[in-house]
């Protein structure tokens, strides 16, 4: 197995940042869940950090990341919600 080099990984995160500056900007804000300041994330190499609160321009594809990571977000909240309610559950 090869194994991909930083020069070929870079390459990556230059056609990524090249597509998403082309993508409809939508404007989003990300409300904190926790009080943090930021949310971070990344598409295909390209990595953002955006201050929560504050109303901001971003690609749709970003838009749709950032909402899909909010939903397994509570999705997975919901799922756990009983278990730490009642101190655990017996799985038979």
């Amino acid at each position: 197995m090869q194994y991909m080099t930083e020069a070929q990984i870079d390459g990556i995160a230059t056609e990524t940042g090249k597509a998403l500056s082309k993508e409809d900007k939508v404007t989003i804000t990300i409300q904190p869940e926790s009080g943090e300041s930021h949310w971070e994330g990344g598409i295909n190499g390209h990595f953002f950090r955006i201050r929560t609160g504050e109303t901001v321009d971003v690609p749709q594809s970003l838009a749709t990341l950032i909402a899909q990571s909010a939903q397994v977000r509570y999705e997975s909240e919901a799922r756990v919600r009983a278990y730490r309610k009642s101190g655990g559950k017996k799985v038979s």
